[in-house]
């Protein structure tokens, strides 16, 4: 019994000690600000408030998190920059936009690479050979930057502004792409014109011609009301969005060790709520256009467009130095 007593005791001891280590954070004393480019119920704006918010209740208040969406801060590699010098905390946006600074996450964006939707989400566990080969380049090229999170944004799909229903269709097309030169080239390959801009000039783009074609997931289509400028819906289903969650070098160091525990926690299950919002999107979203915003769907041979993009893979890798992120990827399946 007496030994019963003493553990309790000890127990009890070490609670106290850490209620009174808590106690000695104030209320938002570490403020963090998070940017994303899209708004609305996009899935990086609903990981960024639910990070807001656990980060909050379990700090105890100690930590306060802002969430600035719709490219309020600038677009991807504005932000990213800002990450370096410690004017900005946190990202969550596509890693296809951080390729300049990255190259070898040109090879996520190759079309067609996973087999399922169920791999690709594999692949970007938190901790796994993806997430730590992404970190391992962070440091090895002084960037300044600590992964905290991989996760699925939802499956991309090709909108337009008329119909298509074959490879041949897209012949010609001025199409927005990314800042990512793999995104450049594949649509090269299929016959458009790429146009790189950010993603909050789509809609005007689309709206005065500048561009007649974009590729995005239904939940970025919906939350910016594309569908307005670009009603066709043509599922070519050619990529999963792989999306990051990468914080400042700066920001992550002067955060206490128990802190810095919590938002690794933290950003893990945010992850995994992004997953599963984008794939209920996936799953359920179109319809819902469909009914109520008058998308129109067409369906091409998506053979035609595989078969176009698979050659290019090994030069892709090749020329961002990513023959080994490559050859990483395909043996997880």
């Amino acid at each position: 019994m007496k030994r019963i007593l003493s553990i309790v005791l000890c127990l009890v001891l070490v609670a106290s000690l850490c209620a009174a280590a808590s106690a000695d954070y104030k209320p938002g004393q570490f403020q963090i600000k998070i940017a994303t480019v899209t708004s609305g119920t996009h899935p990086w704006v609903q990981m960024g408030d639910y990070i807001a918010k656990e980060l909050n209740e379990r700090s105890n208040g100690a930590i306060e998190v802002t969430v600035a969406p719709g490219g309020q801060l600038g677009n991807d590699e504005a932000t990213i920059d800002d990450m370096r010098l410690g004017t900005l905390d946190m990202v969550i946006g596509g890693t296809q936009n951080a390729a300049p600074f990255v190259s070898q996450l040109q090879v996520l964006s190759m079309h067609y690479l996973f087999p399922s939707r169920d791999a690709f989400e594999a692949a970007l566990v938190q901790g796994g050979d993806v997430f730590n080969y992404i970190q391992g380049k962070y440091e090895e090229q002084g960037l300044g930057l600590h992964l905290l999170g991989l996760c699925n944004s939802g499956r991309r799909d090709m909108h337009t502004t008329k119909e298509v229903k074959s490879l041949a269709d897209i012949k010609g097309l001025k199409m927005r792409v990314t800042s990512s030169q793999t995104e450049s080239d594949v649509w090269s390959a299929l016959g458009v014109i790429p146009t790189s801009m950010a993603f909050n000039d789509i809609y005007s783009a689309a709206q005065s011609n500048t561009v007649s074609a974009f590729e995005c997931t239904l939940s970025a289509y919906n939350s910016s009301a594309l569908y307005e400028v670009a009603p066709y819906h043509v599922a070519t289903a050619h990529q999963f969005t792989p999306s990051h969650v990468t914080i400042s070098d700066i920001t992550w160091n002067r955060l206490p060790a128990e802190f810095q525990d919590l938002l690794y926690e933290v950003i893990g299950e945010a992850c995994l709520l992004g997953n599963q919002i984008a794939d209920d999107a996936d799953d359920n979203l179109l319809d819902t256009l469909v009914a109520e915003k008058g998308v129109i769907v067409c369906e091409p041979d998506l053979e035609e467009f595989r078969s176009a993009v698979e050659p290019l893979w090994d030069t892709i890798a090749k020329n961002c130095k990513g023959e080994d992120f490559l050859a990483l990827i395909q043996a997880q399946f």
